[in-house]
Protein backbone atom coordinates (compact mmCIF):
# COMPACT_ATOMS: atom_id res chain seq x y z
CA UNK A 1 0.00 0.00 0.00
CA UNK A 2 0.96 3.71 -0.60
CA UNK A 3 0.56 6.55 1.47
CA UNK A 4 0.22 9.77 -0.41
CA UNK A 5 1.64 12.80 0.41
CA UNK A 6 -1.43 14.51 1.13
CA UNK A 7 -1.86 11.73 3.86
CA UNK A 8 2.08 12.28 4.70
CA UNK A 9 1.18 15.68 5.42
CA UNK A 10 -1.84 15.76 7.76
CA UNK A 11 -0.52 12.87 9.87
CA UNK A 12 2.88 14.06 10.27
CA UNK A 13 0.75 17.59 11.65
CA UNK A 14 -0.26 15.71 14.39
CA UNK A 15 1.56 15.24 17.86
CA UNK A 16 0.13 11.78 18.68
CA UNK A 17 2.48 9.24 17.61
CA UNK A 18 0.89 7.09 14.76
CA UNK A 19 2.23 4.43 12.11
CA UNK A 20 1.08 2.61 8.99
CA UNK A 21 1.62 -1.20 8.75
CA UNK A 22 0.45 -3.03 5.65
CA UNK A 23 -1.43 -6.50 5.52
CA UNK A 24 1.89 -8.22 6.27
CA UNK A 25 2.45 -6.03 9.06
CA UNK A 26 5.38 -4.42 7.49
CA UNK A 27 6.16 -0.55 8.32
CA UNK A 28 4.51 1.67 5.39
CA UNK A 29 4.79 4.99 7.35
CA UNK A 30 4.93 6.64 11.23
CA UNK A 31 5.02 10.20 11.43
CA UNK A 32 7.74 12.44 13.32
CA UNK A 33 5.69 11.85 16.82
CA UNK A 34 6.22 8.28 16.69
CA UNK A 35 9.60 8.54 14.91
CA UNK A 36 10.87 10.12 17.70
CA UNK A 37 9.15 8.62 20.52
CA UNK A 38 10.49 5.46 19.54
CA UNK A 39 13.61 6.73 18.63
CA UNK A 40 14.15 5.25 15.27
CA UNK A 41 14.45 6.84 11.70
CA UNK A 42 11.60 6.13 9.32
CA UNK A 43 15.24 4.29 6.97
CA UNK A 44 15.38 1.86 9.71
CA UNK A 45 11.26 1.08 9.98
CA UNK A 46 10.86 1.07 5.74
CA UNK A 47 9.19 -2.03 4.78
CA UNK A 48 10.46 -3.92 8.39
CA UNK A 49 8.09 -6.68 9.87
CA UNK A 50 6.91 -4.81 13.21
CA UNK A 51 8.34 -7.63 15.37
CA UNK A 52 11.56 -7.40 13.89
CA UNK A 53 12.17 -3.36 14.20
CA UNK A 54 10.85 -4.10 18.05
CA UNK A 55 11.61 -7.22 19.24
CA UNK A 56 9.51 -8.63 22.21
CA UNK A 57 8.86 -11.19 24.53
CA UNK A 58 6.58 -14.17 23.05
CA UNK A 59 3.88 -13.46 25.07
CA UNK A 60 3.98 -9.67 24.77
CA UNK A 61 3.90 -10.46 20.86
CA UNK A 62 1.02 -12.67 20.80
CA UNK A 63 -1.18 -9.90 23.02
CA UNK A 64 -0.16 -7.42 20.45
CA UNK A 65 -0.33 -9.34 17.08
CA UNK A 66 -3.93 -10.68 18.00
CA UNK A 67 -4.97 -7.19 17.46
CA UNK A 68 -3.33 -6.31 14.70
CA UNK A 69 -5.01 -9.33 13.21
CA UNK A 70 -8.15 -8.29 14.16
CA UNK A 71 -7.35 -4.89 12.83
CA UNK A 72 -6.72 -6.39 9.30
CA UNK A 73 -9.75 -8.48 9.92
CA UNK A 74 -11.63 -5.28 9.89
CA UNK A 75 -11.94 -4.42 13.42
CA UNK A 76 -10.80 -1.57 15.16
CA UNK A 77 -8.96 -2.46 18.66
CA UNK A 78 -7.62 -0.85 21.49
CA UNK A 79 -4.14 -1.86 23.22
CA UNK A 80 -4.44 -1.23 26.87
CA UNK A 81 -1.28 -0.22 28.85
CA UNK A 82 1.21 -2.10 26.79
CA UNK A 83 5.20 -2.39 27.99
CA UNK A 84 7.35 -2.33 25.32
CA UNK A 85 10.96 -2.13 25.21
CA UNK A 86 13.03 0.26 23.03
CA UNK A 87 16.78 1.06 22.11
CA UNK A 88 17.90 4.57 22.92
CA UNK A 89 20.40 6.51 20.77
CA UNK A 90 22.81 5.10 22.84
CA UNK A 91 22.60 1.38 22.94
CA UNK A 92 20.81 1.66 26.67
CA UNK A 93 17.44 -0.14 26.58
CA UNK A 94 14.31 1.40 28.25
CA UNK A 95 10.90 0.48 29.07
CA UNK A 96 7.62 2.55 28.14
CA UNK A 97 4.06 2.00 28.16
CA UNK A 98 1.60 2.72 25.57
CA UNK A 99 -2.01 2.68 24.80
CA UNK A 100 -3.28 2.44 21.08
CA UNK A 101 -6.15 2.44 18.87
CA UNK A 102 -5.88 -0.13 15.60
CA UNK A 103 -7.86 1.31 12.91
CA UNK A 104 -7.96 -0.63 9.27
CA UNK A 105 -7.39 0.93 6.59
CA UNK A 106 -9.72 0.12 3.13
CA UNK A 107 -8.88 0.91 -0.30
CA UNK A 108 -11.47 2.61 -2.52
CA UNK A 109 -12.87 -0.86 -3.13
CA UNK A 110 -13.38 -1.55 0.84
CA UNK A 111 -10.76 -4.11 1.00
CA UNK A 112 -8.10 -4.19 4.38
CA UNK A 113 -4.94 -3.07 2.77
CA UNK A 114 -3.68 -2.25 6.28
CA UNK A 115 -3.92 -0.58 9.31
CA UNK A 116 -2.63 2.49 11.28
CA UNK A 117 -2.37 2.68 14.78
CA UNK A 118 -2.62 5.55 17.04
CA UNK A 119 -0.82 5.64 20.11
CA UNK A 120 -0.23 7.56 23.29
CA UNK A 121 2.69 6.95 26.17
CA UNK A 122 1.02 6.83 29.16
CA UNK A 123 4.57 5.70 30.92
CA UNK A 124 3.85 7.91 33.85
CA UNK A 125 0.42 7.74 34.38
CA UNK A 126 1.10 3.80 34.44
CA UNK A 127 4.12 3.95 37.01
CA UNK A 128 1.74 6.25 39.48
CA UNK A 129 -0.84 4.07 39.46
CA UNK A 130 1.57 1.07 40.13
CA UNK A 131 3.04 3.17 43.15
CA UNK A 132 -0.34 3.76 44.27
CA UNK A 133 -1.66 0.13 44.08
CA UNK A 134 1.78 -0.75 46.38
CA UNK A 135 1.18 2.00 48.75
CA UNK A 136 -2.79 0.51 49.25
CA UNK A 137 -1.20 -2.83 49.56
CA UNK A 138 1.07 -1.20 52.12
CA UNK A 139 -1.44 0.66 54.25
CA UNK A 140 -3.42 -2.17 54.61
CA UNK A 141 -0.78 -4.16 55.48
CA UNK A 142 0.24 -2.13 57.92
CA UNK A 143 -3.15 -1.68 59.38
CA UNK A 144 -3.72 -4.81 59.80
CA UNK A 145 -0.30 -5.47 61.68
CA UNK A 146 -1.40 -2.19 64.09
CA UNK A 147 -4.59 -3.65 64.83
CA UNK A 148 -3.01 -7.18 65.91
CA UNK A 149 -1.00 -5.09 67.95
CA UNK A 150 -3.89 -2.92 69.44
CA UNK A 151 -5.58 -6.21 70.33
CA UNK A 152 -2.70 -7.43 71.87
CA UNK A 153 -2.27 -4.80 73.99
CA UNK A 154 -5.49 -4.86 74.72
CA UNK A 155 -5.68 -8.12 75.96
CA UNK A 156 -2.40 -8.21 77.79
CA UNK A 157 -3.38 -4.49 79.63
CA UNK A 158 -6.63 -5.77 80.81
CA UNK A 159 -5.48 -9.48 82.17
CA UNK A 160 -2.72 -6.81 84.33
CA UNK A 161 -5.76 -4.20 85.24
CA UNK A 162 -6.89 -3.71 88.45
CA UNK A 163 -10.49 -1.91 87.20
CA UNK A 164 -11.84 -0.03 84.60
CA UNK A 165 -10.01 2.73 85.02
CA UNK A 166 -6.61 1.53 85.42
CA UNK A 167 -7.14 -0.59 82.12
CA UNK A 168 -8.31 2.70 80.37
CA UNK A 169 -5.13 4.68 81.39
CA UNK A 170 -2.68 2.18 80.88
CA UNK A 171 -4.27 1.13 77.67
CA UNK A 172 -4.65 4.81 76.16
CA UNK A 173 -1.20 5.71 77.16
CA UNK A 174 0.26 2.56 74.87
CA UNK A 175 -1.86 3.25 71.91
CA UNK A 176 -0.46 7.00 72.20
CA UNK A 177 3.05 5.54 72.06
CA UNK A 178 2.01 3.80 69.20
CA UNK A 179 0.87 6.77 68.04
CA UNK A 180 3.79 9.16 68.32
CA UNK A 181 6.31 6.48 66.76
CA UNK A 182 3.74 5.97 63.64
CA UNK A 183 4.23 10.30 63.68
CA UNK A 184 7.92 9.99 63.97
CA UNK A 185 8.26 6.99 60.70
CA UNK A 186 5.79 8.95 58.90
CA UNK A 187 7.83 12.11 59.37
CA UNK A 188 10.70 9.84 58.23
CA UNK A 189 9.04 9.12 55.22
CA UNK A 190 8.76 5.47 56.22
CA UNK A 191 12.21 4.74 56.21
CA UNK A 192 12.85 3.73 59.62
CA UNK A 193 13.67 5.26 62.84
CA UNK A 194 17.34 6.24 64.73
CA UNK A 195 17.84 4.46 67.95
CA UNK A 196 18.37 8.00 70.03
CA UNK A 197 14.92 9.53 68.61
CA UNK A 198 13.04 6.63 69.98
CA UNK A 199 15.01 7.16 73.62
CA UNK A 200 14.36 11.29 73.01
CA UNK A 201 10.42 10.94 71.81
CA UNK A 202 9.52 8.98 74.95
CA UNK A 203 11.86 10.74 77.79
CA UNK A 204 11.14 14.24 76.30
CA UNK A 205 8.56 14.93 79.08
CA UNK A 206 11.52 15.42 81.40
CA UNK A 207 13.86 17.58 80.07
CA UNK A 208 11.77 20.29 81.87
CA UNK A 209 13.53 18.83 84.91
CA UNK A 210 16.28 21.49 86.02
CA UNK A 211 18.62 18.70 86.47
CA UNK A 212 19.20 16.03 83.43
CA UNK A 213 17.35 12.83 84.69
CA UNK A 214 18.33 11.22 81.76
CA UNK A 215 21.39 10.58 79.37
CA UNK A 216 21.78 8.76 76.03
CA UNK A 217 25.26 7.05 74.43
CA UNK A 218 25.18 5.39 71.04
CA UNK A 219 26.30 5.78 67.30
CA UNK A 220 23.53 6.74 64.86
CA UNK A 221 22.20 3.85 64.08
CA UNK A 222 18.68 3.51 62.09
CA UNK A 223 15.89 0.47 62.36
CA UNK A 224 13.59 -1.09 60.59
CA UNK A 225 9.98 0.27 60.65
CA UNK A 226 8.75 -2.96 62.90
CA UNK A 227 11.88 -3.08 64.72
CA UNK A 228 11.51 0.66 65.53
CA UNK A 229 7.93 0.43 66.42
CA UNK A 230 8.84 -2.90 69.15
CA UNK A 231 11.42 -0.88 70.88
CA UNK A 232 9.54 2.32 71.07
CA UNK A 233 7.16 -0.24 72.81
CA UNK A 234 9.86 -1.46 75.29
CA UNK A 235 10.73 2.05 75.92
CA UNK A 236 7.30 3.33 76.88
CA UNK A 237 6.88 0.73 79.07
CA UNK A 238 10.43 1.04 80.57
CA UNK A 239 10.15 4.70 81.18
CA UNK A 240 6.10 3.91 82.81
CA UNK A 241 7.90 1.50 84.91
CA UNK A 242 10.78 4.24 85.85
CA UNK A 243 8.34 6.73 86.69
CA UNK A 244 6.08 4.25 88.52
CA UNK A 245 8.52 2.72 90.77
CA UNK A 246 12.31 3.69 89.18
CA UNK A 247 14.48 6.36 89.20
CA UNK A 248 11.92 8.40 87.63
CA UNK A 249 9.64 8.20 90.73
CA UNK A 250 12.00 10.90 92.59
CA UNK A 251 14.04 13.55 92.63
CA UNK A 252 17.54 12.66 92.30
CA UNK A 253 17.45 9.35 90.10
CA UNK A 254 18.82 9.17 86.82
CA UNK A 255 18.58 7.02 83.91
CA UNK A 256 21.73 6.00 81.24
CA UNK A 257 20.69 4.46 77.99
CA UNK A 258 23.93 3.24 76.21
CA UNK A 259 23.50 1.32 72.52
CA UNK A 260 25.61 0.13 70.19
CA UNK A 261 25.92 -2.70 67.13
CA UNK A 262 28.13 -5.94 66.36
CA UNK A 263 27.41 -7.40 62.78
CA UNK A 264 24.19 -7.78 62.51
CA UNK A 265 23.64 -7.14 66.52
CA UNK A 266 22.18 -4.28 68.79
CA UNK A 267 22.79 -4.22 72.61
CA UNK A 268 21.10 -1.73 74.21
CA UNK A 269 21.96 -1.11 77.95
CA UNK A 270 19.09 0.40 80.34
CA UNK A 271 20.89 1.57 84.20
CA UNK A 272 18.65 2.94 86.67
CA UNK A 273 20.02 4.85 89.65
CA UNK A 274 17.09 5.93 91.86
CA UNK A 275 17.73 7.83 94.98
CA UNK A 276 15.65 5.43 97.18
CA UNK A 277 15.63 2.12 97.38
CA UNK A 278 13.71 -0.69 95.86
CA UNK A 279 12.20 -3.68 95.13
CA UNK A 280 11.97 -6.12 92.57
CA UNK A 281 8.81 -6.47 90.62
CA UNK A 282 7.09 -9.42 89.68
CA UNK A 283 7.30 -11.31 85.89
CA UNK A 284 3.95 -11.43 85.31
CA UNK A 285 3.37 -7.46 83.73
CA UNK A 286 2.88 -6.08 80.41
CA UNK A 287 6.50 -5.72 80.05
CA UNK A 288 7.64 -9.37 80.71
CA UNK A 289 4.95 -10.28 78.50
CA UNK A 290 6.07 -7.68 75.77
CA UNK A 291 9.29 -9.10 75.98
CA UNK A 292 8.00 -12.48 75.19
CA UNK A 293 6.29 -11.04 72.30
CA UNK A 294 9.84 -9.76 70.45
CA UNK A 295 11.10 -13.26 69.21
CA UNK A 296 14.41 -11.26 67.54
CA UNK A 297 15.60 -9.55 70.97
CA UNK A 298 16.40 -11.48 74.27
CA UNK A 299 16.38 -9.16 77.40
CA UNK A 300 18.73 -9.58 80.67
CA UNK A 301 17.25 -7.74 83.92
CA UNK A 302 18.99 -7.39 87.14
CA UNK A 303 17.12 -5.32 90.39
CA UNK A 304 19.26 -4.00 92.38
CA UNK A 305 18.64 -2.19 95.55
CA UNK A 306 19.43 0.95 93.28
CA UNK A 307 17.17 0.38 90.78
CA UNK A 308 16.75 -1.44 87.42
CA UNK A 309 19.67 -2.87 85.36
CA UNK A 310 18.49 -3.88 81.88
CA UNK A 311 20.24 -5.09 78.50
CA UNK A 312 18.52 -6.08 75.58
CA UNK A 313 19.73 -7.67 72.33
CA UNK A 314 18.34 -7.43 69.41
CA UNK A 315 19.34 -9.41 66.49
CA UNK A 316 18.70 -9.99 63.04
CA UNK A 317 19.46 -8.36 59.61
CA UNK A 318 16.15 -7.36 59.86
CA UNK A 319 16.44 -5.42 62.69
CA UNK A 320 18.18 -2.36 60.46
CA UNK A 321 17.02 -0.10 57.75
Amino acid sequence: MIVTPEETRLLDGSSLPMMILDNELRFVYGNSAYLQAVHKTFEELDGVFVFDAFPEEPERVASVSSLFLKALAGKTTQLEAQPFRLELENGEVTEVVWQATQDPIRDKDGTVVGLIQRAEDITKQYELEQRNRAIGYELSHRVKNIMAVVSSVARITGRNAANVDSFVRSFTARINAMSRTNDLLSEGDWHGLDVEAIFRNELSPFDMSDEPVYSLYGQPIRLAIEAAKDLSMVCHELTTNAVKYGCLRKDGGHLSVNWSRKGDQLTIDWRETCSHEIEPAGDSGFGTRLFDMLPYATVERNFTPNGLQLTIVMDGKKVFA
